[in-house]
């Protein structure tokens, strides 16, 4: 079933886009050269809010949204199918075409490698560097982020030190940033520092499960580095 859903997916482009945005170079494709296929899919579903892919990984999905049903995606295809692996997802508070300070882009961690499922290859430093670079094409621009590090921790335990990362998206001042990002050192597990985010810079959250806490999270830290406007 996964492999099923994860064929639709694979369907959405046609083979010879698809094969060319996923390579490991990062594909030949422009921007502007993918627009036109992004707003054919748009139109077949307006939830879709833009296509996500770390070259050189299988990660190549449209990401939706659902701000009146945040999770509708959870458990279903591009299609609103239901499906065990469902869909990548933007959260409710992130605005990607801003974009907020903060975007979170929840997705499954299925043991077939679908979704975000290789998340966790990245927790090797050298899988991370040689695969560091996220891009994120929305219908305004194409934003390029670098990995600054991976963090897991468990979520709902009800503690007042519980770092909720799912609740932010702007920072009123460098203090709450500040404070977000030491709580995000605190739990980090590797770090690629040359990327570490600086006040005023976008970031990228890529959150999914994690298995060795109860109810666990491992989540991407990324920063913009670019950001070319359609």
């Amino acid at each position: 079933a996964d492999r099923a859903a994860e064929k639709d997916f694979e369907q959405l482009l046609p083979a010879e886009i698809a094969n060319d945005a996923g390579g490991s170079g990062g594909g030949s494709l422009t921007y502007a050269d993918m627009l036109p296929y992004y707003e054919g899919l748009r139109a077949k579903n307006g939830d879709m809010a833009g296509w996500l892919r770390i070259p050189g990984t299988r990660i190549s999905y449209p990401v939706m949204q659902t701000k009146k049903s945040p999770e509708y995606y959870l458990d279903k295809n591009f299609e609103k199918e239901y499906s065990a692996s469902g869909s990548l997802f933007a959260a409710d508070i992130s605005d990607v075409n801003l974009p907020t300070d903060v975007v979170t882009i929840y997705g499954h961690r299925m043991k077939t490698g679908a979704m975000f499922g290789s998340l966790g290859d990245f927790l090797d430093v050298d899988f991370l560097q040689k695969h560091e670079t996220i891009i994120f094409d929305t219908f305004t621009a194409r934003n390029e982020y670098k990995i600054y590090c991976l963090f897991s921790l468990a979520v709902g335990t009800g503690e007042e030190s519980e770092f909720a990362y799912y609740n932010y998206s702007r920072f009123e001042d460098k203090a709450t940033f500040d404070d977000f990002m030491a709580q995000a050192r605190k739990v980090s597990q590797v770090e690629n520092p040359s990327f570490a985010p600086i006040f005023g810079e976008k970031i990228l959250l890529l959150s999914t499960c994690e298995y060795t806490h109860e109810n666990g999270r491992l989540v991407i830290v990324a920063v913009q580095t670019s950001s070319e406007k359609r």
